[in-house]
């Protein structure tokens, strides 16, 4: 809401003018919520791009520019690109750009892709995991007694 002093209506018996009151309402953008002067916007990626890391291209005010998605990229990240936000006002500078990670995971399979991710899985039996996985089974363990 924006108050335009002395704009509105003229006053009674010659009295000075009212105030305007002018009400604005914002359409959310197609991508972008504004959090201050950072733009926020989600990110879908593949499971294989958040596990490899990758380049894709996301949108930023008035074009695309291309954010580099480093190896092992978590659901929920957020991945920056400096100085791509909203503009600071009465100031210098810009803003960031936050991208939050969604990692979408393959509903339906082919026999190659299963076959591949079951070849996976037992390559990655003896490895080390990550400090979710392998903090929940050592607690899984301890709960056991193993």
């Amino acid at each position: 809401q924006l108050r335009l002093t002395g704009e509105g209506e003229g006053g009674v018996v010659g009295g000075p003018s009212g105030d305007l009151y002018v009400v604005l309402h914002l359409r959310p953008h197609q991508f972008f919520e504004r959090h201050g002067h950072d733009l926020h916007c989600r990110l879908p990626l593949t499971f294989v791009q958040a596990a490899l890391g990758t380049e894709v291209d996301v949108p930023i005010l008035g074009g695309v520019a291309k954010l580099k998605v480093p190896t092992g990229t978590q659901n929920g990240d957020v991945l920056r690109l400096r100085g791509k936000g909203m503009p600071v006002l009465q100031g210098r500078g810009r803003g960031d750009a936050c991208y939050s990670v969604l990692v979408e995971v393959p509903k339906k399979l082919t026999a190659r892709q299963r076959e591949l991710l079951e070849e996976f899985q037992q390559a990655s039996a003896d490895a080390e995991h990550g400090p979710l996985v392998g903090g929940f089974l050592e607690s899984i363990k301890k709960l056991f007694g193993g």
